[in-house]
């Protein structure tokens, strides 16, 4: 492909808000496909535009760059084309190439809806982790700039709004923390259905399982009721708003690294009658 149409198609992707990883031998040594310089973008499913010369490197390469896509973090690899080694991919080349994989995507946004003690805590947490944060409640003496000077946006809507006034996307982290469960319900029944790549939702067990069934009830298919991390967080031991900041945050930090499923016990799970079966035995 010449270098025009690809940036042309680079022009396009970043135009669009599309993600994407740009991969770029950065150091080249013996015998390799492609010279230093050379690149090769890779799309979130996976397909590629350009190359940096086939084979199993390129297969590498393509799993590396979306494992920095899912992490939202670029970095450096290196390769040996070698049959064994450190970094060998099994092959009789004999060369050595290092690429920078360069993440391009949408900021991760962290919205916020409820703007209690446990959103205050959380606000600050997550700017420190770099998110841009909305914050979100009905109470106009609560979505406040003076209590969430760190927040990017404060918007005061009710939480049945907040897919209707906060665009949501796959870059997108939803945190619903408001102050009584038919809000947190509402907020819930308002994203579930949204691109967004995490929806967590406080509260007991038992409320969760009646929330969850609820909207199984109304028809809202598993597979979505199946993302909901709720209760939401890690189980830290703490109770207090920043040691449950801290809980969700931790949570999130699992979820966008692929960690969590390791760490935190099987949800409750809501049938197509509508009743919330436990399937862990501390439920």
């Amino acid at each position: 492909m010449e270098r025009t149409e690809l940036y042309e198609n680079l022009a396009a992707l970043c135009g669009g808000g599309g993600s994407f990883v740009m991969a770029t031998i950065v150091e080249a040594a013996g015998s390799t496909p492609r010279e230093i310089g050379a690149k090769m973008v890779v799309l979130p499913d996976g397909s590629i535009i350009d190359t940096i010369g086939g084979g199993k490197i390129e297969l590498q390469v393509i799993q590396d760059a979306l494992d920095c896509l899912r992490r939202g973090e670029s970095r450096t690899v290196e390769y040996e084309l070698r049959p064994v080694g450190d970094n060998a991919l099994g092959m009789l080349c004999g060369g050595q190439a290092k690429l920078f994989l360069d993440v391009h995507g949408p900021e991760k946004s962290l919205v916020i809806v409820g703007a209690g003690h446990i959103a205050q805590k959380l606000c600050p947490m997550a700017k420190v982790l770099g998110y841009r944060v909305v914050v979100l409640d009905g109470r106009s003496d609560f979505a406040t700039r003076e209590r969430f000077p760190d927040a990017d946006e404060v918007i005061c809507e009710q939480p049945s709004r907040t897919a209707a006034v906060v665009p949501l996307a796959e870059s997108s982290l939803v945190v619903i923390v408001t102050h009584g469960h038919i809000h947190d319900e509402e907020a819930l029944r308002s994203v579930i259905a949204s691109p967004a790549s995490y929806v967590g939702m406080i509260g007991s067990r038992t409320k969760v399982r009646a929330v969850l069934s609820d909207l199984a009830k109304e028809g809202v298919d598993q597979s979505l009721l199946a993302r909901v991390q709720a209760p939401i967080g890690l189980d830290l031991g703490g109770h207090k708003p920043a040691e449950i900041a801290v809980s969700i945050l931790s949570e999130i930090v699992a979820h966008i690294n692929g960690k969590l499923e390791s760490l935190k016990p099987a949800k409750p799970v809501a049938n197509r009658a509508g009743s919330v079966a436990p399937v862990d035995p501390v439920a």
